[in-house]
C-alpha cells in the first residue's frame, strides 16, 4: 500500500559573518533550520546536486525533492511478505543512481526498494531477503553502474553484496573472498556511513566485539582488514562510521553509544589508505559521533555529527570545534560544499556552511 504525500514547507536558513584566522575558533552555538513533519526517524540523505536530494527513514518512509527542499515527494512503503504477512520496513540506507531512488530496509526480511525519481509512488521490491540472520547496514555506489552493501556477519563473514548494473541484479560476496569477523564483530546501522568509496577501492567499518577496517582496492573481488585503536569490545562500541577524501586519507569515527560523552578512543584517521590508523584529539575532540563525511573542495575539513550535536575539524581531524548542540543522525554536503543536509529524528536539516557566528579562538592541538 503506497500513500504520496506533498510536503510544501520552505525551509529557512541563516548566516552570519565568519571571521577567519589561523587559529581555529570556538562558536557560539547555532541552530540548525529544519522541517519536523515526517513521522521517521531518518538515517541515510543523499545529495546528488543543490537541488536534488532523497532520504529513507523508518516507517517506511522514502523522500525526493527536485527543488532543494521547497517541496518534497514521499511515499511510505507496507510489503507484503511471502507468508502475507503485512510488514513496514524500516530503511536505513538511500542512493539515486541512474534517475531511481534505492533504499534498503535493514531487517529481516531484507528489501531494497526502487523508486523511480519522476514518480516515487511507483516504487517496486528489486531485491528481498528472507534470512533470519540479515541485518543490512549500508549501500554505496562506486559510480552509476557499480555499487556495495553489507550487513551483520552472516556464518562467519560480513554479507557482502555487489551491483555492475546500477542494482538491479545483487550478487553476495562468497565468504571464502573475505577475511572472517571475530567473535561478536558486527556493523551499526547508524548514519549510512559504514562504507567509504573511492576510485575502485572500499573501506567497511566495523564494531562491537572488534572495531576494524575491511578494505578492498579492486571493487569487492580481494579483501584485507585492519584493525583500529578505537574502543572495543563492548556491544555498542567501535567504528560507527568512515571517509576517505582520496585513496589514501581517511577518518573514522564512532566511540561508545552508552557513555556519548567519553571523547578518547573514538576517532582515528590514516594517511596510507587504511594500513595503518592513528588516533586523533584523545580527550579534546567530540565525544560519540555517528556519522563522519568530508567538505567537498576543502581539503583538510571533516565534519561529526551525532545526536549530541554537530563539530567540525580543518585539520584532518587533529582540532575539533563544535557549532550546534542540534541532534542529528546523519549529513550530506552537496557537491560544491558549501550547504551541508542533515536528516535526524522526524526532521531533515539544510543549512549554509560554514555555520556562521561569533568567534573566540582556541589552543591548537599539535598531536
Amino acid at each position: 500500500m503506497l500513500n504520496r504525500i506533498k510536503n510544501r514547507k520552505l525551509f529557512s536558513y541563516f548566516f552570519l559573518l565568519f571571521i577567519l584566522s589561523s587559529n581555529y575558533f570556538a562558536q557560539s552555538y547555532q541552530s540548525i533550520p529544519s522541517i519536523e513533519s515526517f513521522n521517521s526517524s531518518i538515517r541515510s540523505i543523499y545529495v546528488e546536486d543543490e537541488n536534488h536530494i532523497a532520504f529513507a527513514g523508518s516507517n517506511g518512509l522514502i523522500g525526493y525533492t527536485h527543488n532543494g527542499g521547497e517541496t518534497w515527494d514521499t511515499t511510505r512503503w507496507v510489503v507484503t511478505t511471502l507468508g502475507d504477512s503485512m510488514i513496514t520496513p524500516s530503511f536505513r540506507s538511500c542512493s539515486i543512481t541512474q534517475d531511481q531512488i534505492l533504499a534498503v530496509a535493514i531487517a529481516s526480511p531484507g528489501f531494497i526498494i526502487r523508486a523511480p525519481i519522476k514518480d516515487i509512488a511507483s516504487s517496486s521490491v528489486l531485491y528481498s531477503n528472507y534470512d533470519e540472520e540479515t541485518f543490512w547496514d549500508s549501500m554505496q555506489f562506486w559510480d552509476s553502474n557499480n555499487g556495495i552493501m553489507m550487513g551483520d556477519p552472516t556464518g562467519d563473514c560480513l554479507s557482502v553484496y555487489l551491483t555492475n548494473n546500477g542494482g538491479d541484479d545483487w550478487n553476495r560476496v562468497d565468504c571464502s573472498i573475505l577475511p572472517p569477523t571475530l567473535k561478536g564483530e558486527a556493523a551499526f546501522a547508524a548514519s549510512n556511513g559504514n562504507i567509504s568509496c573511492h576510485g575502485s577501492h572500499a573501506w567497511i567499518a566495523t564494531g562491537g566485539g572488534a572495531s576494524r577496517v575491511f578494505h578492498t582496492p579492486d571493487k569487492g573481488l580481494t579483501w584485507e582488514v585492519t584493525g583500529t585503536p578505537l574502543i572495543q569490545g563492548g556491544t555498542m562500541t567501535g567504528a560507527f562510521a568512515i571517509a576517505f577524501k582520496n585513496e589514501r586519507e581517511g577518518i573514522i569515527i564512532g566511540g561508545d553509544w552508552e557513555n556519548q560523552d567519553l571523547n578518547s578512543g573514538n576517532i582515528a584517521y590514516t594517511s596510507d589508505g587504511g594500513d595503518n590508523w592513528m588516533l586523533r584529539s584523545e580527550g579534546a575532540g567530540p565525544g560519540y559521533r555517528s556519522c563522519i563525511i568530508w567538505r567537498p573542495n576543502h581539503n583538510s575539513e571533516c565534519v561529526a555529527i551525532g545526536s549530541k550535536g554537530i563539530d567540525r575539524s580543518l585539520d584532518n581531524g587533529l582540532n575539533w570545534e563544535h557549532v550546534s548542540n542540534d541532534s542529528y543522525f546523519t549529513g550530506r554536503f552537496s557537491p560544491n560544499g558549501n550547504i551541508l543536509w542533515l536528516a535526524g529524528n522526524k526532521k531533515i536539516g539544510k543549512t549554509i556552511w560554514p555555520i556562521i557566528s561569533e568567534s573566540k579562538s582556541i589552543e591548537k592541538n599539535e598531536y
